[in-house]
């Protein structure tokens, strides 16, 4: 007997380890008790249209009944002309009640303004977070089209919010509606509003909201998951048609909730084809439980019955990845970062020019000397209208080198060919580094520069001088004498170039006694053309 009582608390104990080792080794991935209570991580309820009634004062008890971490009120607390009805109603819960104001609460000079202060708010627009849950309250009686205060006050929330990892559900409240089905409001506001549509559906969808919550119409209906249709933004697009469950949805649950206790006198007159359920017959709240990746909601009448449920399951929110600025967007249909394409520079050899800018050109003024950073040759090569400029234009080998280098490495003249130098005036800047064209040609030191003016008459051939006309052959006698001393070389070299000027070039015999360059008037529009 005693052996068996000895088996049965060993069993015992082994069973107790077990179950504490199963809830220890599972809390990486979440064990069953962590499941159970997962729902119950930020419990929010909501209603609207309350008008301080006796049904009123039931819905208040419900909410208090659920032990919410959160009431959201959306909007008409009181018909009368203070607060003070409805300040009375809510004390029970008071300090877990947030409000947006409806068209009710703004109705009288300066009833607005005295809930605003006893809840300690500066706008009616604002937004605060709940646990992971992120609120933007808004305010539909003050002006919200695109550019106005609110407008960039509610981009700038959703966006920070989009890319808080800390949050993993935005809900939006306000008191008119953006869409409904048909109803006996007489107010045109009832039957839902295009203009809100149009301005804030697109914000919503871009940045991951997941719930709407309005009133102002007397009745509950809560849609299927929609998507803006830009088309016809009154009609929005549906993106799934099951009743109550959704798994990653594309598109966003909207819920008029305007059961708070205010009489039910905007009967349903059909069924609009985006909305999932509606009733019109029971006051009470929206009760919403969220998780880290589950939210699930019913709507709850005072009679302690349930109408409707859905659930919403993600594996993560809407990825957006967007620098964060003050600046608000004008244009509500702006790409995500990652769908934008980055344009690349391009090879010099690839940039079109445009027909007012020639190819390469530098210009003669002394100013053009003292910029002694290097510049891509696309920004140097800008000409002054009021400027005399003189234009080359690279051959063709030049263009199929399909990496944009540095002028100052494109421009090196091979030792066994002798180079042209212009020499642009005396003061020439003797700085090593790259700077515009007429400084990055330099004089080497072993080969003699020929200075050259350019006549008043303009040459013959309408194509700019090619780089490529800077070969210059050399003589018979040249490559007959290997052993000839470089300095005749050159000599030679010059000698040739000179009288091979003289016989195919354009450029004018006279040259001053000074042997200076001189300034060259030339015409504005074809800088080879004379003034005279």
């Amino acid at each position: 007997m005693v052996q068996i009582q000895s088996i049965h608390a060993k069993l015992v104990l082994s069973l107790i380890s077990l179950l504490l080792l199963a809830l220890v080794t599972d809390s990486g991935s979440g064990s069953f008790l962590q499941k159970g209570l997962a729902a119950s991580d930020t419990r929010i309820v909501a209603s609207g249209d309350w008008h301080c009634t006796s049904d009123a004062q039931k819905a208040v008890n419900l909410a208090k009944s659920m032990n919410p971490q959160l009431i959201l009120g959306l909007g008409d607390y009181s018909s009368e002309k203070t607060k003070d009805c409805w300040v009375n109603l809510i004390k029970p819960v008071a300090s877990i009640t947030k409000i947006a104001l409806g068209n009710h609460d703004d109705h009288y000079d300066g009833l607005a303004d005295s809930y605003l202060k006893h809840y300690g708010l500066s706008k009616q627009f604002y937004s605060f977070d709940s646990k992971n849950v992120h609120v933007l309250t808004m305010a539909t009686e003050e002006e919200f089209e695109a550019g106005s205060e609110q407008y960039n006050f509610v981009v700038n929330d959703l966006r920070k919010a989009a890319n808080n990892p800390d949050t993993k559900w935005i809900i939006v409240t306000m008191h008119h509606p953006i869409y409904s089905s048909p109803n006996e409001c007489n107010l045109s506001d009832c039957q839902g509003d295009e203009e809100l549509s149009k301005t804030y559906h697109p914000l919503f969808d871009k940045y991951g909201v997941d719930l709407v919550l309005q009133a102002h119409v007397r009745n509950y209906q809560r849609s299927f998951p929609l998507d803006f249709n830009q088309e016809s933004p009154s009609k929005p697009i549906v993106t799934s048609t099951n009743k109550g469950e959704y798994k990653n949805p594309d598109g966003i649950i909207f819920a008029i909730v305007g059961t708070g206790g205010g009489e039910l006198k905007h009967d349903l007159d059909g069924q609009s084809s985006f909305v999932a359920y509606q009733q019109d017959s029971k006051f009470g709240l929206l009760d919403m439980h969220f998780s880290e990746n589950k939210l699930d909601a019913k709507f709850v009448a005072i009679d302690g019955s349930t109408m409707d449920q859905f659930s919403i399951a993600k594996q993560a929110k809407k990825a957006v990845i967007e620098r964060i600025s003050d600046d608000a967007f004008s244009d509500t249909n702006v790409k995500q970062v990652s769908d934008e394409q980055v344009t690349k520079a391009k090879p010099l050899a690839q940039q079109e020019v445009t027909q007012d800018k020639p190819a390469i050109t530098f210009k003669l003024d002394e100013g053009a000397t003292t910029d002694t950073k290097a510049k891509p040759l696309a920004d140097q090569a800008k000409v002054q209208e009021d400027k005399p400029s003189i234009t080359f234009k690279l051959d063709e080998e030049a263009t199929t080198d399909t990496k944009a280098k540095p002028l100052a490495d494109q421009a090196k003249v091979q030792e066994d060919k002798p180079s042209i130098t212009f020499k642009l005036d005396e003061e020439a800047t003797t700085d090593t580094k790259a700077k515009p064209l007429a400084d990055q040609v330099e004089q080497e030191q072993d080969k003699p520069a020929m200075t050259a003016k350019l006549g008043d008459d303009p040459p013959t051939d309408d194509k700019p001088i090619s780089l490529s006309e800077e070969k210059v052959d050399l003589s018979e006698k040249e490559k007959s004498a290997p052993f000839q001393s470089s300095d005749n070389v050159d000599k030679s070299h010059v000698q040739d170039l000179l009288e091979s000027s003289e016989n195919n070039s354009p450029i004018d015999d006279e040259v001053s006694d000074s042997d200076k360059v001189k300034s060259i008037d030339t015409n504005q529009r074809d800088p080879f053309a004379s003034l005279n």
